[in-house]
């Protein structure tokens, strides 16, 4: 038990230095994008990802970073157990979970100190993705599998998000007006920081990585050992677990201004998106993937719900954050409970 929390307590750790790199490599992107081009000279409104713009790609490398507690668990649960049945559910257990967290708790601490009135028209693009990718996914599980086929249309989902964020979204708009350009990065210098970053960064994934193998032994031989299914650990513990570092930037985000806590609840739309494409597309495209039947009836349902809510409110853009934050956590811990009674 107590390696077992050591291994989480390095897991997270490493996963927090990779994820700062990966948030990192934005601004020196954008710097390295605004250092090729002239004076006064803007960027082109229909280029291509890959020509130029590269800043507007700094909110998809927030979901990345903070993502990686997740994707490192899961990689260790493909790579260290046996049985790949009960990786797959606890894989996927984890990454329903984690969204469920995300949309209730996180979003009820975020709530707390007033309404959310940042997204306006710009409800229209991420929070309805979000909405948009968890049906692709939840209708992808209707016969208890994901396919290649299936996966591989997540994937494009993902991708095909990622360009329409990059080149038309007026979500990020709001980044341009309010994080004016600040160069880390001197033309001179090339990609050679960029690439340093990414190692960095990618290093840290492999240290938590590695520091993951203890944690995911315990968790299969708590749950091989019939103590508890692998769905109900998956869903309630060890998606707990891993949103930690959610949960405490939400209750940070309080002390920041109306602008911080948007930016925060940004960062956690584009990490839900990437747990229900991203995640089980390279799942089902690589290993295949299947589900245990509670996840379909109970967690998957669970999970819209709160994907609903979350759309909502910020459509609405009303709520005060007193009586749906009550109604968001009193609501999590019921299915929290019943999950485990079930």
């Amino acid at each position: 038990m107590l390696g077992a929390l050591i291994s989480l307590f390095f897991l997270l750790v490493f996963s927090e230095f990779s994820s700062a790199n990966f948030k990192r490599l934005a601004p020196i992107l954008e710097a390295w994008d605004a250092s090729k081009r002239l004076p006064n000279q803007e960027e082109p409104k229909l280029a291509l990802p890959w020509n130029g713009g590269w800043a507007k790609g700094a909110a998809l490398l927030w979901a990345l970073g903070s993502s990686i507690p997740l994707l490192a668990f899961s990689l260790a649960c493909h790579l260290f157990l046996k049985d790949k049945a009960i990786a797959s559910n606890l894989m996927l257990g984890s990454m329903i979970g984690s969204n469920v967290i995300a949309l209730s708790l996180a979003l009820g601490m975020i709530l707390v100190a007033g309404p959310i009135t940042f997204f306006r028209l710009r409800t229209m693009t991420s929070p309805v993705f979000l909405l948009l990718a968890t049906v692709a996914f939840s209708y992808a599980c209707l016969n208890y599998r994901i396919s290649r086929w299936e996966g591989a249309f997540l994937l494009l989902l993902s991708v095909g998000y990622g360009f329409y964020f990059r080149s038309y979204s007026s979500e990020w708009k709001y980044f341009e007006r309010n994080h004016p350009n600040e160069s880390i990065l001197e033309s001179s210098d090339g990609l050679l920081p960029i690439f340093a970053f990414f190692c960095l960064g990618l290093g840290f994934f492999v240290l938590a990585l590695g520091s993951a193998y203890p944690f995911v032994l315990w968790i299969y031989e708590y749950v091989s050992g019939g103590i508890v299914s692998d769905t109900k650990a998956a869903v309630h513990l060890v998606a707990f677990l891993l949103s930690t570092p959610w949960l405490i930037r939400s209750l940070l985000s309080l002390r920041e201004s109306t602008t911080g806590r948007a930016l925060t609840l940004t960062s956690l739309t584009h990490s839900c998106m990437l747990n229900v494409l991203f995640l089980p597309g390279i799942m089902a495209l690589i290993w295949g993937s299947t589900l245990a039947p509670r996840l379909l009836s109970l967690d998957i349902p669970v999970l819209l719900v709160y994907t609903g809510i979350f759309v909502s409110v910020l459509l609405i853009e009303k709520e005060s954050g007193r009586i749906l934050t009550a109604l968001l956590i009193v609501s999590y811990l019921l299915y929290t409970g019943l999950g485990v009674l079930l």
